[in-house]
């Protein structure tokens, strides 16, 4: 300890040992520092600017969000705007295009705790960490969320994070193309309005997993996006040995997956979060 991760300054500027202690996935913790002023959007600021609701973008949102939440009420769009952000995705985008000569480019759903969400415009929205949230910790204490939002150098959020129905396709982020897969994970809504983010998400050569994982937590510690064969009933496709892959699609089995082990609506699960740039805060009631 003492010595700042290289990987900061690198060309990817994320460490994913940042937030994992190694409970469970030892190897993925890391052995350096990870201070807060060597955060690639340390010092960042973001604006909120507010979309007419007279608006084409306006009712384009609403639409989707009534596709699948029909009695919901959009009560504010406000459009993201963190310079920060943007260039980290632009550049994460440029890297996997040029490793795979291409990059699958989708809008998604992001739904989590209310009072989250100033951190995650900031920050980006982070892959989970394997450490619990302490309640007497300042930033991730109160906030309903099940692993904390801080880093490994926290003094409160030591606890180990273990699996309770929760991060089935391992310690990602976790996005939808459904407007109501995404509203279950909300939590702490603000006197009945709850919140939402419409995000552009780089999924670059995503991995489609199509069929049931063999137990329920068979996924849950992965860390990174890596072969998951081991913990599938079934393969839909191979693992690219040679380039890899940047992100797991998870095919919505409609009502055929076993109980506990698939999922009905399509998961989009992220590793990095600089293939993540938040577009539209959603605010709304249902």
């Amino acid at each position: 300890r003492g010595r700042v991760c290289p990987r900061l300054a690198g060309p990817s500027r994320y460490c994913r040992g940042w937030n994992i202690r190694g409970h469970a996935a030892w190897h993925w913790g890391c052995p350096y520092d990870h201070p807060e002023d060597a955060r690639p959007t340390h010092g960042a600021e973001y604006t909120l600017e507010q979309i007419p609701n007279t608006t084409a973008k306006f009712d384009e949102i609403q639409t989707e969000m009534r596709r699948s939440m029909p009695g919901a009420r959009v009560l504010r769009v406000q459009r993201v705007q963190n310079l920060a952000l943007e260039k980290l995705y632009e550049e994460r985008r440029r890297f996997i295009h040029d490793k795979q000569g291409f990059a699958v480019e989708k809008e998604l759903w992001h739904g989590t705790s209310c009072e989250a969400l100033p951190t995650l415009l900031r920050h980006g929205l982070q892959p989970p960490s394997d450490t619990c949230p302490s309640e007497a910790c300042p930033t991730s204490g109160g906030k309903g969320l099940c692993t904390t939002l801080c880093g490994t150098g926290c003094q409160h959020c030591t606890q180990e994070h273990h699996w309770n129905r929760c991060h089935m396709y391992g310690l990602g982020v976790y996005l939808a193309d459904v407007a109501a897969k995404s509203h279950q994970y909300v939590r702490k809504p603000t006197r009945g309005e709850y919140s939402m983010l419409w995000c552009r998400v780089c999924l670059g050569n995503p991995y489609l997993v199509e069929g049931n994982l063999l137990s329920q937590s068979a996924l849950h510690d992965t860390c990174w996006c890596q072969d998951p064969s081991e913990g599938l009933e079934s393969l839909a496709e191979e693992w690219s040995v040679t380039k890899g892959h940047d992100a797991y699609y998870v095919k919505g089995l409609s009502g055929k997956q076993k109980h506990g082990l698939g999922v009905f609506n399509n998961e989009y699960i992220v590793f990095q979060p600089y293939q993540i740039l938040p577009l539209y805060r959603v605010d709304y009631t249902c």
